[in-house]
């Protein structure tokens, strides 16, 4: 039965080089992340990311809280209650912004 295609297979102690797919800069193939990033790009990448997140954050929190503070909300909650979804809506925009930011910015290469 023939193979569709054929796999090279290489010795598992020999080192291996590849490029980094951001730079093209050749690195240890140990060294790339699952996208093929040396640690450089991934360094740069992930302060890019970090910056993106928390703006996000910031965008959906803010609405949130001028709302409580201005909005009337005491019938419902106190105003220090509010504190709590404050906080979920900080971290759910923080982890919504780091995936948007984390794909965009490695689909851009």
């Amino acid at each position: 039965m023939s193979r569709p295609f054929d796999v090279e297979r290489r010795d598992p102690g020999e080192p291996s080089d590849a490029s980094c797919a951001h730079c093209d800069q050749e690195v240890p193939g140990s060294t790339l992340d699952r996208w093929n990033w040396c640690k450089p790009c991934r360094s740069e990448l992930n302060r890019k990311v970090r910056m993106g997140q928390y703006a996000v954050a910031t965008l959906i929190t803010l609405p949130f809280l001028v709302w409580i503070l201005v909005g009337g909300t005491g019938a419902v909650l106190p105003t220090y209650a509010w504190a709590l979804p404050l906080l979920a809506a900080w971290y759910l925009g923080s982890r919504i912004g780091r995936v948007l930011f984390r794909n965009y910015l490695r689909s851009k290469g």
